[in-house]
């Protein structure tokens, strides 16, 4: 009985500390942040993918479904370079407010021949009738072997998205490190 009432003790502190509204002063909010909080942007690669042209699948429940086949491209940055490998794909959902969910997933091979997965998911407002600025920024994932590419797998990525005008279809993939 005695662990029960332990139990019934344990969790009615709990419950009351949770309804117990957790409120910051002004001065707290307005105070500086601790070193280490806010992170840094350190840059990574920028990668030049190609494409095939736009496959509209159709309408879906969920909005209208896109896929762009990537063929190829390179990269580049102060620790690796290579190239895009051809058959991934950008799935494309546009939503009813226009805005589009971004989901690529290719791989990359590095100048050593080290193959890394990219999963690069994110949002572009690219089809928003009038909107005054282009937004298209994504959160990359690698998945890298163990070696001189593993930091690939140790950090937290972002990434921008610029259209290439002229030649083949194209675009340019910009990856930061958040530090």
């Amino acid at each position: 009985m005695e662990g029960l009432a332990t139990r019934r003790m344990f969790f009615g502190a709990m419950a009351a500390a949770a309804a117990v509204p957790l409120v910051l002063s002004s001065e707290a909010l307005a105070a500086p942040l601790p070193d280490g909080v806010t992170p840094g942007v350190e840059f990574a690669f920028s990668a030049h993918v190609l494409l095939e042209p736009t496959r509209d699948v159709g309408r879906t429940p969920y909005g209208i479904r896109r896929r762009i086949p990537i063929i190829g491209g390179t990269f580049e940055g102060p620790r690796i370079r290579g190239r895009v490998v051809p058959g991934g794909a950008d799935w494309q959902l546009q939503r009813a407010d226009d805005y589009t969910l971004i989901e690529a997933d290719y791989m990359i091979e590095a100048e050593d021949g080290t193959q890394i997965h990219v999963r690069n998911r994110g949002l572009t407002n690219s089809r928003v009738k009038g909107a005054t600025a282009r937004y298209a920024r994504t959160m990359p994932e690698f998945e890298a072997p163990a070696g001189p590419h593993a930091w690939l797998n140790q950090s937290v990525f972002v990434g921008s998205l610029q259209g290439v005008t002229g030649g083949p279809p194209a675009v340019l993939v910009h990856v930061f490190r958040l530090a």
